[in-house]
């Protein structure tokens, strides 16, 4: 919610605040509805099975996430027809993330898994208020730069999840190992924080950017196979507020 309010705020769009909850409550209904669809594969994990515990719980949470994400889009969509293929593939992949067509669902698809997750937060966070508030087609400039930072941040959920993920995945650690995997999303982090500078020197004397960039190069390094559920959700994911809160300043 953070990123996405912090951008449109960053490009002067004036219902920021909109676009940030339209983030949280989408999020929130795709990645509960993932996990209680999940509880029915085989591979269960101590997170699995506590989702299909609290099953009635979370399904609440979807649905009245769902309801608050369509009443946040409601509010802010302009009806730029440009912004249907862009909700229809990020809602698409969402969905066909972890459901089934003809034995496989995209996920599993070799190399793509990584690709998929960046693709939809950079398509939902950044292309989507860009596209709907008819910004100049140069600020898409800004969507290549986050795709590589959602690839760099989201290596560290591809090693831990090598002890659960087939081997058919091809994840970026499965395919190079960890120590290469971690030298890629480095590299990926560091380019999107020089494409980022590039586009506004403002950002070069920002203090949260700097802490925002080296903190999750730092939690990369950190990162391994045995690092739990609460590493990467709390600390890895929690640090990309911190990026979100240095756009308010630049």
């Amino acid at each position: 919610m953070i990123l996405s309010a912090g951008f449109t705020f960053h490009l002067g769009i004036g219902n920021w605040i909109n676009y940030g909850f339209f983030a949280f409550f989408s999020t929130l209904a795709v990645y509960n509805g993932q996990r209680i669809f999940k509880t029915e594969q085989l591979n269960k994990t101590p997170w699995l099975d506590w989702v299909k515990q609290n099953r009635r719980a979370l399904i609440f949470v979807v649905i009245t996430s769902s309801i608050a994400a369509l009443a946040c889009l409601i509010s802010v969509l302009t009806f730029n027809w440009s912004t249907i293929p862009i909700l229809a593939i990020s809602g698409m992949i969402s969905v066909l993330y972890v459901i089934k067509v003809r034995g496989v669902n995209m996920r599993e698809i070799p190399y793509l898994k990584i690709h998929l997750i960046a693709i939809s937060w950079t398509l939902v966070l950044i292309v989507f208020p860009i596209a709907n508030e008819s910004i100049d087609a140069s600020a898409l400039y800004y969507g290549f730069a986050h795709y590589l930072f959602v690839i760099g941040v989201t290596i560290p959920f591809d090693i831990r999840d090598l002890k659960h993920d087939s081997t058919k995945h091809k994840t970026i650690p499965q395919v190079g190992g960890v120590t290469n995997a971690k030298a890629i999303g480095t590299l990926s982090i560091f380019i999107f924080a020089v494409l980022i500078a590039l586009t506004n020197r403002s950002f070069l004397l920002n203090p949260l950017f700097f802490i925002a960039v080296t903190s999750q190069i730092v939690l990369l390094s950190l990162t391994s196979e045995r690092r739990s559920d609460i590493y990467c959700a709390g600390l890895v994911d929690g640090a990309i507020a911190i990026l979100g809160f240095s756009y308010f300043i630049s």
